[in-house]
């Protein structure tokens, strides 16, 4: 535009140049040749008009190939001159805009602008605005205008030259681009993910409101600072080693950690993008930054669901186990009762050779076994049912956990296959084991279900385990239908199931694998349609191996002679327990924690105080809280009994003290022995 303003003037400087050059040229006799000095007023004169229809020949040209509308305009306003571009953009002809007002073709709202423009014109400015011109149909052309003042013969200003550029075109792309903008900025702070961009340095420098939420601060109090100050200390190196990563091209999503206001950590995935200069230099990241708090608490509600989903469908053959056992408890403690009742009557039936044996020994022992094959049962389900909250990991037996899961999945297996056990000796591995027996569970009863009911002796489940360098390997192999190719590649997908609708929700798999990973191991598994499968769990051998809460070991024990509190809100045990203690010790009995330490409070003291470890009102934890504020040598004399309310507060509780812990149910002998080893500590100074 300001060539073309700058052409305008040039060829009204050249019109006046063109004739005073001329009229120089003739006076100087420079052309005197053409020149009869009788005649000499014609020919300048025909000179002259012939400069000038060339000069304006040249403007004139300038002026209507120019791609702005051109006008002139005397101070007033009145219009001298428009070119036909300005015309046309109008939609008027020529003669319909000279000698007419500048004001009839402007929006009432730049008459204002226009007046004050042509009243700056005298001081020699040139201006540029953006303005509006009228179209003859009555609608707005939003323009661009540039002036610049014309000069008359004495120096002074005799009009103004306006350059119209016509910037509809323009002003709609920029309105489109203000639009698009502003509704790219929407999505952005709307988003439900926070958004971080970073420099190449990795300092802040834009988040989005959602990130500032997430962290709980104001986003200009985040520009600016570096990503690390926002990271907790054990995640700095992690991070470094992102961003390099990224710098190197990388654009993989990270898992890591970010530190709210209040202190509390953030469990965050961040999928970052490279950003890249006009050069192609690594200039910075853009990361997508999601809160994985909700969802890693629905993925352990999910896992937890999932492992009573597995406990559900074996209620039928958890129910036929624990039956068995107790039809024949109840049956022999029948006997035995009516074998009492009757030796009440008859005390001569005593001397009947095998009466006794018959009718007390070997009922009691076949009560005492399947009591205890119920109690192993409980176990079993005990492992299973365990909360999240609860889980940690510690150094577990693999062989353990999976005699464990075969005995919960037995009533699955036995109708379908024959079940083969390989299982060598391996170390310990660092896991959960409840979480542990889920993965077992699950893949075993999958192997079963993959074999039709009926024809026991033509399949086999074989479950197996070995070391290979520094992990324990399980296998878990059926005869079954085997899985085709296109599923294979999916089983470990979430809700993805080949099993009928109702028999399978998808998510064991996924769950297992997730499980299995996050113990840092893997889960991979081969199969032959037809032939069968084998999953295969390989694990990390502990390194640094480390028991969970210090049970005690049955043994056989002799009673215990010494004082001893029981305190347990269960009656029935606190009784059982007495009548195991009691021959020629002092026990004493308290119904609750309030009950015991008001004793200890009254003064009495004991040599060992068995308390279970989950109360109403006052926890076992508690009262070992309150000893050791009041009597800590009572609080040294505690060990505790468990009935599988085990919270990670209180295995916590346990492990870090070193406490002791019987878990029940527990036989007389086991508890004899625990009470004396404990005692035998104590008296060791070694507890």
């Amino acid at each position: 535009m300001s060539d073309n303003v700058d052409a305008v003037n040039t060829a009204l400087r050249i019109r006046l140049a063109d004739v005073e050059a001329t009229m120089q040229a003739l006076l100087s006799g420079e052309i005197d040749a053409v020149i009869d000095p009788r005649d000499s007023s014609p020919v300048l004169l025909a000179l002259a008009q012939k400069a000038l229809r060339e000069s304006e020949e040249r403007y004139r040209t300038i002026v209507e190939t120019a791609n702005e509308g051109i006008w002139l305009l005397e101070l007033d306003g009145t219009i001298t001159f428009v070119n036909e571009k300005l015309a046309t953009m109008l939609v008027h002809g020529v003669p319909e805009v000279v000698g007419r007002s500048l004001y009839d073709f402007l929006p009432d709202s730049f008459h204002g602008l226009a007046a004050a423009r042509l009243a700056r014109a005298p001081l020699g400015l040139a201006e540029e605005s953006d303005s509006a011109l009228r179209h003859q149909s009555g609608r707005e052309i939003a323009v661009l205008v540039r002036t610049s003042p014309i000069g008359d013969a004495s120096g002074g200003c005799a009009g103004v030259l306006a350059m119209i550029t016509d910037t509809t075109r323009r002003s709609v792309a920029e309105r489109k681009l203000r639009e698009s903008e502003a509704e790219y900025r929407q999505i952005v702070e709307s988003t439900t993910d926070g958004i971080i961009k970073l420099d190449k340095y990795g300092t802040i420098v834009f988040v989005n409101a959602r990130f500032s939420e997430m962290l709980g601060y104001a986003g200009s109090e985040l520009v600016g600072s570096h990503v690390l100050s926002v990271v907790p200390p054990a995640e700095h190196a992690s991070v470094r080693d992102a961003l390099r990563r990224r710098e190197a091209g990388a654009s993989t999503a990270t898992d890591t950690f970010y530190t709210h206001r209040n202190g509390t950590d953030i469990s965050v995935n961040i999928a970052g993008s490279v950003l890249r200069d006009e050069t192609g230099q690594f200039s910075g990241v853009l990361g997508l930054v999601r809160d994985m708090t909700e969802r890693n608490k629905l993925q352990a509600e999910l896992i937890v669901s999932d492992r009573m989903a597995s406990v559900g469908t074996l209620a039928a053959g958890v129910a036929h186990e624990i039956n068995n056992p107790l039809a024949a408890t109840i049956a022999n403690l029948e006997f035995l009762s009516e074998g009492v009742a009757t030796l009440e009557r008859d005390r001569t039936a005593v001397r009947q050779g095998d009466w006794l044996r018959l009718r007390f020994t070997e009922p009691l022992a076949d009560a005492r076994e399947a009591a205890e094959r119920v109690r192993r049962i409980v176990k079993d389900l005990m492992i299973f049912s365990r909360s999240p909250v609860d889980e940690q990991q510690w150094s577990v037996d693999v062989n353990g956990v999976l005699e464990s899961s075969l005995r919960m999945a037995w009533n699955e297996i036995r109708h379908r296959a024959e079940l083969v056990k390989d299982l060598a000796d391996v170390p310990v591995v660092r896991a959960d084991d409840a979480r542990l027996g889920q993965v077992f569970l699950n893949l075993i009863v999958n192997a079963a279900q993959a074999i039709p009911v009926g024809h026991v002796a033509q399949h086999e489940i074989r479950v197996s385990s070995r070391r290979d360098g520094d992990a324990v390997v399980v296998e878990i192999s059926d005869t079954g239908c085997g899985i085709g190719a296109d599923d294979l590649e999916r089983i470990f997908d979430a809700f993805y199931t080949t099993k009928p609708v109702g028999e399978g929700t998808g998510l064991g798999l996924a769950i297992c694998r997730r499980i299995v990973t996050d113990m840092g191991g893997t889960l991979t598994v081969r199969s032959t349609p037809g032939v069968g499968s084998t999953f295969i769990v390989t694990l990390q051998v502990a390194t640094h191996p480390e028991a969970a809460p210090r049970a005690a070991a049955p043994a056989a024990g002799a009673a215990y002679r010494g004082r001893v509190l029981v305190v347990d809100d269960e009656d029935i045990v606190a009784r059982g327990v007495e009548r195991a203690l009691d021959e020629g010790g002092h026990i004493q009995r308290a119904p609750s924690a309030d009950a015991a330490l008001a004793l200890v409070l009254g003064g009495e003291r004991y040599d060992v105080i068995l308390c279970d470890l989950m109360m109403p009102n006052m926890t076992g934890m508690e009262l070992h809280d309150r000893l050791v504020e009041i009597a800590p040598g009572q609080a040294r004399r505690m060990m505790f009994m468990t009935g599988g309310a085990f919270t990670a507060e209180a295995r916590q509780f346990i492990t870090s003290m070193d406490l002791v812990l019987l878990e029940k149910p527990f036989g007389t002998s086991e508890l004899r022995t625990a009470v004396q080893q404990f005692s035998a500590s104590l008296a060791e100074g070694t507890q």
